[in-house]
């Protein structure tokens, strides 16, 4: 006979691997949310009329009417009866029998597991709609709990609980690390580090016999030259370049002077003891279990590195010293369909920071390549190219790019002002230029980025960057001056006025300026200006800003009016300017006062106040 505990051990081990384990409510033998108690009063398997009892209820705290319940039995011949009216004694009959009682008031998934081998394993699985009678078969596996909830209620919040629990990772950690006074600009480079460290086998294998000494006591320094060595043999795998293995080595050896690397003992802030100092090899487990897996889920996995940087360091703070805002990933592939991204194109980032553009970049560009092995590759290695001065950015962009699949791209560190960059870049032939230049160097500073961008592409080659809305606004002489420069030698096609709180918590307003390179702008061109402020996006708490399922209609919607330049009451204009005018829509579009509210007065006031209050805070 069988053991239906090692049945449920399967699934169980299954459900708490996941990385998004911590997304969901598993119970076991018992319901502890009410609705579902409620459903199961009179579900009793052997219909006696009392409470029923599947082997696990899985519930979602952020989808309140979806629910997975699993039935479990030892022996394989015990999976389905031939009638199906035998819940008592076969999975696919109770697994059902359940599902009836909880459609009353949920979606369900119900999933009949039997056997006790892996090799002997059978599993169905079906879908019944709240309200329904009617059930379907599906997959018939044990799914990832990110698929569960597509089938529940799509990709797009499937990808919004995911966002939420690397949001939920990034602050708790931040948390951690700012509990044992590592500073901020500290902890991307060691979260980076250990996330690199972690895609060598023989690390991933061991790292927690390396954190313990024969005599049971922590061994951090031990750890952390562990983390640093296997970060070597990873670029070395990688095949990359020495001088960037000599740049990224130098910036990931600076974990062994952390606190938490340097003593078997380690003291939080405001505790009065010192612990056993094991925080090096928890921060790898966790980082182990709740973000890598997402990392490696193949085309999912795009850029989950790069959101995970975003989160991170939006929270540690780092970004409002220092003029650091990471572009948000739906704005990354907007770029790339606003310039016509083709399999051809040679994009360049000029500020490149974790390489968020060039990853949306290298997906699309990937996808239009679909089979073509020869063209992906050149892809990979020949047609992304970015510079970044800061050390500690450039090693995350190289990192961040490696575990996208793309481990030759050209990420260089330096000063993409510097005229040996500036004649290395333009000896690539870039095509399409996307940045999001640093805010601390002024309105100037970022149009003189996207001006030595500009330059260095070719002929015909297209650019699209996000600045603050100052920059196109100001009346100031060098800010004007750069502005008449622009339109000397580039094309301004279009200016988009975006969400006011696109970099939340960071209170800064932006647009978005795209230009045809080495076309001077011809007199009386009328430039496309869009007020492309609802993304459908919304502040959630606890997640940041989350789709709530309108974007790719939104999106379709600004790229029709921009494409075909169409003037839509409300969403876009077209305007001649020069250098001396205003840059955005709100200087030209016609407001139908009668729909002005006071709520509308007060939001703009303050949205007012956060710009100065910016200007100030950066200047």
């Amino acid at each position: 006979m069988g053991n239906e505990r090692i049945t449920e051990d399967y699934v169980r081990a299954h459900f708490k691997s996941d990385p998004l384990f911590s997304a969901i409510k598993l119970d076991e033998q018992k319901a502890s949310v009410a609705k579902a108690k409620r459903c199961l009063t009179k579900a009793s398997k052997n219909l006696t009329g009392k409470r029923g009892s599947p082997e696990f209820i899985i519930t979602f705290p952020a989808l309140p009417d979806d629910i997975i319940v699993v039935e479990c039995k030892a022996d394989a011949k015990f999976h389905q009866s031939d009638d199906g009216q035998n819940p008592a004694s076969f999975a696919v009959d109770g697994a059902l029998h359940y599902s009836a009682f909880l459609a009353q008031e949920y979606n369900v998934i119900s999933v009949a597991v039997s056997g006790d081998t892996l090799s002997k394993l059978k599993l169905s699985s079906f879908y019944q709609k709240m309200g329904s009678t009617e059930v379907s078969e599906e997959d018939p596996k044990l799914l990832d709990i990110f698929s569960y909830i597509t089938r529940f209620k799509g990709e797009v919040q499937a990808q919004n609980i995911e966002s939420a629990e690397i949001t939920k990772t990034a602050i708790e950690l931040n948390k951690e690390l700012n509990d044992y006074s590592i500073v901020e600009y500290e902890r991307c480079t060691l979260v980076s580090a250990i996330l690199l460290a972690l895609q060598n086998a023989a690390f991933k294998a061991s790292y927690k016999e390396q954190a313990t000494s024969k005599k049971l006591e922590p061994t951090p320094e031990r750890l952390a030259q562990f983390i640093v060595t296997s970060i070597g043999n990873v670029l070395k795998d990688a095949e990359i370049d020495s001088e960037r293995v000599a740049s990224m080595s130098g910036e990931y050896a600076k974990i062994k002077n952390h606190s938490i690397a340097k003593s078997p003992q380690i003291k939080k802030k405001k505790a009065s003891d010192q612990q056993d100092n094991y925080v090096l090899r928890d921060i790898t487990e966790r980082l182990e279990k709740s973000v890598l897996p997402l990392i490696t889920m193949g085309d999912k996995g795009y850029d989950v590195l790069g959101r995970f940087y975003r989160e991170f360091i939006r929270y540690a703070g780092t970004d409002k010293k220092t003029g650091l805002v990471l572009t948000p990933q739906h704005i990354t592939e907007l770029f790339c369909d606003v310039v016509n991204l083709n399999v051809n194109d040679v994009v360049y980032d000029s500020c490149c920071g974790s390489g968020g553009f060039l990853i949306s970049a290298m997906k699309q560009m990937l996808e239009l390549a679909g089979s073509d092995q020869k063209k992906r590759r050149a892809i990979k290695e020949n047609q992304l190219l970015g510079i970044e001065r800061r050390t500690d950015m450039f090693t995350f962009a190289c990192s961040n790019m490696m575990m996208s699949g793309d481990g030759k791209s050209h990420i260089y560190q330096g000063d993409s002002f510097a005229q040996g960059i500036i004649d290395m870049v333009r000896s690539l032939k870039p095509t399409v230029g996307f940045l999001n230049p640093p805010y601390d160097v002024g309105e100037d500073g970022q149009l003189e980025f996207i001006e030595n961008a500009l330059a260095c592409l070719q002929p015909g080659g297209r650019c699209a960057a996000v600045v603050q809305m100052s920059c196109v606004t100001s009346s100031n002489a060098k800010t004007v001056a750069v502005r008449e420069r622009l339109l000397a030698s580039h094309t301004l096609t279009g200016v988009f006025s975006l969400p006011d709180d696109l970099f939340h918590p960071v209170g800064v307003i932006t647009c978005a300026m795209v230009f045809d390179a080495h076309k001077p702008h011809p007199k009386g061109f009328k430039t496309f200006f869009g007020y492309f402020k609802d993304d459908g996006f919304r502040k959630t708490k606890h997640m940041g800003r989350v789709n709530k399922g309108r974007w790719e209609k939104i999106k379709a919607r600004w790229l029709d009016a921009y494409v075909n330049r169409e003037k839509v009451p409300e969403l876009s204009v077209l305007q001649p300017v020069s250098a001396t005018d205003e840059w955005c829509a709100e200087a030209y579009m016609e407001t139908d006062y009668s729909k002005i509210t006071k709520a509308d007065f007060l939001k703009t006031v303050r949205d007012y106040a956060i710009h100065r209050l910016t200007l100030e805070t950066m200047g």
